[in-house]
């Protein structure tokens, strides 16, 4: 899991400009969220 998780976050990083959209909840998992600017803007 941790693999595909850091070929995802650098696949998204190239393609969003370096915005971190997964991030590591202890003791959960993993999270996916979305960027402030679309979430202000909506």
């Amino acid at each position: 899991i941790d693999v595909f998780i850091c070929k995802l976050r650098n696949k998204l990083d190239a393609a969003s400009g370096g915005q971190n959209y997964i991030e590591a909840v202890w003791g959960c998992g993993y999270v996916l969220r979305e960027p402030d600017d679309i979430r202000e803007s909506a």
